[in-house]
């Protein structure tokens, strides 16, 4: 069934949303303001819709650049103004801190979004799809596994998009089986790395360095296999600038198989603002999934001392080496375990030499930090700062704070995804005493 619809606003996925008949009806690729005509399925309840035409442009839309855009799965914005986009942001991220972290408005303490240095040409990682029969490297189309046979994608940083041109293609010549292939650029070396997914690391080895020597631009290639395998050929540890375009800040280790922002300019802005809430000078801070390292170098420079926890070794690797190239008085001290398990093991310590810490900063996955609340009231720690990329765990474990004794001081969105629906998020908490 067809109806024609006006688009009121857009909903924490990304959706247009409408009304037709009482019902809620969700329609992607859609911008506030504008009327539609929409394919409606058959059934009781919210709807998810298909656009088909755009009767009237609403104050918001603008013509997408890319020629892939309703196609392809990467980019639900590329039609919206990038303000109506940071204003979307900041609505849904502070209804969901209302309906699952039950914070009312007046308890917030929400600033406004911290919008992405660049709104376009921004990831320089970014996974991809090896389609073997046109040997090209491709995106989905959005929620299948159709391909999208890419000529351009207006997300990635030019030299990025170039190296995408090319590994697939030599990916194909050299016979590689690979299936999915994230790729990484660094703009100081001016070189990129390729995480390769195989079934089988060591039998792809020798087809993965014919891969090495047809495309200049790769320093290295990791492959990982289906058992956990792993290869690592060159070097595929690049040296990343933790602020892009400032050649007095500190480079940073990054490798493809280990997590790393993708957008570096807005990492460095969410590393700024998180350090600027915390206020580590002259404390012993606690870094809580320190992952590769990302907060922990510039955290060094400002506090009396670091204690920085992860669970991933390769993660831990990468830390390790950018912090013996640091100098510095403060003293950085690595532990490899579960982060929870670990300050709940510093706060049981008693003793002259037990670790007490004035301030935590974390920054978990996605599945976000359940039980966090507690453990900081263990440590006793007064402050800490929360770094979020889901907002919906964020709620949740915010909430577990607050009924730890925490109160909410300062919330901080900010964008690291121009063209999508996600927004990262940094939460200065406060504890009694």
């Amino acid at each position: 069934m067809r109806a024609e619809l006006f688009i009121e606003d857009l909903a924490p996925g990304g959706e247009g949303v409408a009304r037709q008949g009482g019902r809620t009806v969700f329609v992607p690729f859609t911008a506030p303001g504008d009327r539609v005509v929409a394919e409606l399925p058959a059934g009781e309840g919210a709807l998810h819709g298909a656009l088909v035409a755009v009767v009237e442009r609403g104050p918001a839309r603008r013509e997408p650049p890319c020629r892939h855009f309703g196609q392809c799965g990467g980019c639900e914005w590329l039609h919206l103004a990038y303000p109506a986009q940071l204003a979307a942001k900041e609505r849904a991220f502070a209804a969901t801190l209302r309906r699952i972290g039950r914070l009312p408005a007046e308890e917030l303490f929400m600033r406004p979004i911290v919008p992405s240095p660049s709104a376009l040409r921004y990831r320089s990682r970014a996974k991809f799809h090896h389609e073997r029969e046109s040997g090209r490297l491709v995106f989905f189309q959005r929620r299948s596994h159709l391909p999208v046979r890419l000529v351009e994608c207006h997300l990635l940083v030019p030299e990025l998009d170039g190296l995408r041109e090319e590994v697939g293609p030599a990916l194909s010549a050299a016979r590689v089986p690979a299936r999915e292939v994230t790729l990484e650029w660094s703009e100081v070396q001016g070189k990129g790395a390729a995480l390769v997914r195989v079934p089988q690391a060591l039998s792809a080895r020798g087809r993965a360095e014919e891969l090495l020597a047809a495309v200049p631009g790769l320093a290295g290639v990791v492959l990982l296999g289906d058992e956990g395998d792993l290869a690592l050929l060159g070097d595929p540890v690049l040296r990343q600038a933790r602020t892009p375009g400032d050649p007095a800040t500190l480079l940073q280790r990054s490798r493809p198989d280990v997590f790393q922002q993708a957008n570096r300019g807005a990492s460095s802005i969410l590393v700024r603002t998180a350090l600027d809430l915390l206020a580590p000078e002259g404390k012993d801070v606690l870094e809580l999934h320190c992952g590769a390292g990302t907060f922990t170098g510039p955290l060094a420079a400002r506090a009396r001392s670091v204690a920085a926890v992860e669970v991933q070794g390769p993660a831990l690797e990468l830390a390790r080496a950018d912090e013996r190239e640091r100098q510095g008085p403060s003293e950085v001290r690595f532990f490899a375990g579960d982060a929870l398990a670990l300050s709940r093991a510093f706060a049981r310590e008693r003793g002259p030499g037990a670790h007490r810490f004035e301030a935590v900063l974390l920054d978990p996955p996605r599945e976000g930090s359940k039980g966090i609340g507690p453990a900081l009231r263990a440590l006793s720690a007064r402050r800490a700062v929360y770094v979020s990329c889901d907002p919906a765990t964020l709620a949740r474990d915010v909430r577990g704070c607050v009924e730890a004794g925490y109160g909410v001081r300062a919330v901080v969105p900010v964008d690291m995804f121009p063209q999508t629906h996600h927004v990262e998020a940094v939460v200065l908490l406060e504890g009694p005493g």
